[in-house]
This record gives C-alpha cells, structure tokens and sequence, in this order.
C-alpha cells in the first residue's frame, strides 16, 4: 500500500516545494519601498565612530551603498558611494581638511554634498552651481554615527531618550551586528522570547 496516500502529512516534501515570497511591502527598506521611505523619516545608525579611521567606509544601508567618513576637522560625512562625475567609488577617496576628495579626478566634496573644486576642470565655478554628490546629515552620539536619510524638509530632530540619561560614572557601550536578512526578521527574533529557552540554554 502506498504510505504516502494512506497517511498525507508523511514524506510530504514533494508537496511543500513553494515557498511564499518575502512581502516586499514590510521586508524591504529599499528606496521607494514602503518601509524604507518610512524608516527613512527616523535618524539611523549606520556604523561605529571608531571604524572611521584614516580612510573612509564603505557601508551598505537600506538598499544603499555609502561611504562614512569623518573628515580631518572632525566633522561627519556620510554620501553616496558613487562619484558623481565619473562614478569612482568614494571608498578609495582622500580625506581632506573638509570633507573628501575623489581619488580619480580630484574632485573636492564638502560633507554636505556640495562641490568645493573640480581641479581637472577649466570652470569650476560653474560646476559648484550645477553639481553636487548626494550626501546625508550625520553625526557621532556615544560611539555611534546617526545619519537621516529622508526627505530634507521632514528631519525630525535627534530623539532624546531616557535612557542617555546615565548615572555618573556609568557610559553606553556601542556593538554591531550584521545580520544576512531582512530588518523585519531580526525584530521579529526580538519578540519571540521563548527561543532563548531553547536555543540559549544548554540542553
């Protein structure tokens, strides 16, 4: 006798091979999605004051490639990966007193996005009008580097929780974690408590 017919939820494989898709509309954080253009209204932490060092970083937030910086004078940049001349990848650009300069053609961009000289160029002047490089507002709070991705016209100020209220003596220490999924899977996890019994217990 055919097992499989007689009892349908044994060796069921064969029938369980589709699998739902992500519902893009809450997973995803990309640009124009949902719930990236949503969670772009909220300040951001994109990485760890100290991976800023003397050259700049790469990172990848919410669908997009960045690089974060903090440029010779102590200020935060955090902008579009991409040069915008030719497209050189800001990864490898030369901090500069302010703000960073692109390794290809030398291109100066102040933090704010704005062109402060194109040296391969005979006008610069008409350039700094026409051309700038997409950039972000950020800034360090307790070893962390926060940065508002959202329209410009709706930047909230920085929240000031209870919780940066510390006792004396006592300091927030900053960590990162990557996770290979989507935001929504790692809050999930937060919620379903009764997993630390299981897998965080020695059993």
């Amino acid at each position: 006798m055919n097992q499989a017919k007689t009892h349908p939820l044994r060796f069921a494989g064969y029938a369980q091979r589709e699998k739902p898709q992500p519902d893009l509309e809450i997973t995803s954080s990309d640009p124009g999605t949902p719930m990236g253009e949503y969670m772009r209204r909220f300040w951001q932490p994109v990485c760890l004051s100290e991976e800023l060092k003397d050259v700049p970083k790469a990172i990848r937030i919410m669908g997009e490639n960045l690089v974060a910086f903090r440029d010779k004078s102590g200020d935060i940049g955090v902008m579009h990966r991409q040069c915008a001349h030719r497209g050189a990848s800001l990864e490898y650009g030369i901090i500069a007193e302010h703000g960073i300069r692109c390794c290809y053609h030398g291109w100066h961009f102040s933090i704010d996005g704005s062109l402060m000289d194109a040296p391969c160029e005979t006008d610069a002047s008409r350039l700094k009008q026409t051309v700038c490089q997409g950039a972000y507002p950020a800034f360090e709070r307790d070893g962390l580097v926060f940065a508002y991705m959202g329209p410009p016209d709706q930047q909230p100020p920085f929240p000031e929780f209870d919780t940066y209220t510390l006792p004396k003596d006592t300091k927030l220490v900053p960590f990162s974690n990557i996770y290979p999924c989507n935001w929504l899977q790692v809050y999930e996890n937060i919620m379903d408590h009764m997993h630390t019994a299981v897998l965080h217990n020695k059993m």
